[in-house]
């Protein structure tokens, strides 16, 4: 209908199309009736008009997706004994502000953790402390200023904290952090490890960017989607990075599943801190890295994260086994971080980074970018001298591929 009006009377299209936004709150009935007595149209044109304007009407439609958001974050908190409106739109706000959060044009990705005493939060993390950031405020609005006030503190080992009343309408906040030892688990793993029923705690966390992942103590996850993507959990990547912490581990003997625990955290940070990625493991321990990925910055000496990591324990934690063990960590996520394929073996060593392959066959048709062509190249290696091949897209789409791609995705 609206084609056949556009055509019959161009004058009204134009005029519709021009006007009607900024027309919107001054009255659309007064700028039509102007139009039509400055115009003096005759009746065909009149109904013309008026068909165009209930048309412009009639498209005015606003969604809310708030519906899903509350009734979905209201069953996860009721899970976690934590029936409260205040902190259900509490969530709801920092869910909606964190899928695309950003300071000055800067992105910015923190983790609120919601509780009921930051000081039981703080010793359940471990050796920690925390900074106050305000006195108490009303919880159902007060995502808007947690954000500005503590999110620019968000960066290594701190979070944002939210501390409720004992009835939920109001809350206070500010930042805490863990322990600094790379060895020790994170803040995620020791407050969402077990449900307390007397100290429920909920976590909301950007996992990429329009996707934000609500947890629980209690065990129970949403991830909400704000874009179109397939419909395939991304809860998937943590095993797919767990896979691949496997496989670095894979030629040690005895296998020790502590440095697997410890290589899961570290390559999680930096994945999920990079802006796509290509990691390359070489199998049975091997020191020499490929030849098809012969162009790498090749280390002069590998760099062996599972010395480090036995030392540190060896040497009981002392503060150089932490500087020395954070250090490698650091450095594994710069390499992780450049351009190219991070190598590694599969005894925790890191042989070299900024590697090139180029595919078997040149005029062979592919698909995706240059680094999704890359991976089906590197995924051609696995078995004659790669454990696992691993990827992650510009927008958070991950893949791995080894060669016991049944037993790495047990």
């Amino acid at each position: 209908m609206s084609i056949k009006i556009f055509k019959l009377d161009p004058r009204i299209a134009k005029q519709c199309g021009r006007n009607s936004v900024k027309q919107e709150n001054l009255g659309r009935r007064n700028f039509f009736s102007r139009w039509l007595l400055k115009t003096k149209c005759n009746r065909e044109t009149l109904v013309n008009a008026i068909t165009v304007r209930n048309f412009i009407k009639m498209a005015e439609k606003s969604i809310s997706f708030r519906s899903h958001l509350q009734s979905n974050t209201t069953d996860l908190l009721d899970s976690t004994s934590i029936p409260c409106t205040y902190t259900v739109r509490l969530v709801i706000s920092l869910v909606s502000r964190l899928a695309a959060y950003t300071e000055e044009g800067v992105p910015l990705a923190p983790s609120v953790f919601i509780c009921n005493s930051v000081s039981q939060l703080v010793q359940i993390a471990g050796a920690g402390e925390h900074v106050a950031l305000s006195n108490y405020i009303e919880t159902a609005d007060a995502a808007a200023k947690i954000l500005k006030a503590a999110a620019p503190l968000c960066s290594s080992n701190w979070r944002i904290y939210v501390e409720r009343s004992a009835d939920g309408r109001t809350c206070k906040f500010g930042v805490f952090c863990g322990s600094n030892d790379p060895s020790s688990l994170t803040v995620e793993e020791l407050a969402l490890s077990e449900l307390d029923p007397n100290f429920p705690i909920v976590r909301i966390s950007q996992s990429i960017t329009n996707k934000v992942e609500v947890s629980t103590s209690a065990g129970s996850t949403i991830e909400f989607r704000f874009n179109d993507d397939a419909d395939v959990p991304d809860l998937n990547n943590k095993l797919k990075i767990r896979n691949l912490a496997i496989s670095t581990c894979r030629s040690l003997s005895p296998v020790d599943p502590a440095f697997q625990g410890f290589m899961e955290r570290v390559l999680t940070a930096a994945i999920r801190a990079s802006h796509g990625t290509l990691i390359a493991v070489v199998s049975d321990g091997g020191l020499k890295i490929p030849p098809r990925l012969s162009d790498a910055v090749a280390l002069a000496e590998p760099l062996d994260l599972y010395l480090r990591y036995r030392l540190h324990h060896e040497e009981s934690k002392t503060a150089v086994s932490v500087s020395r063990l954070q250090s490698a960590a650091e450095l594994l996520s710069g390499f992780i971080n450049s351009d190219g394929i991070t190598v590694v073996n599969s005894t925790g060593k890191i042989l070299g980074y900024r590697a090139f392959i180029k595919s078997g066959e040149p005029n062979a048709p592919s698909d995706g970018g240059a680094r999704t062509r890359a991976f089906v190249a590197l995924s051609e290696l696995i078995g004659n001298g790669l454990d696992a091949a691993f990827f992650r897209s510009q927008d958070g789409r991950m893949e791995l591929s080894g060669a016991n791609e049944g037993a790495l995705h047990a």
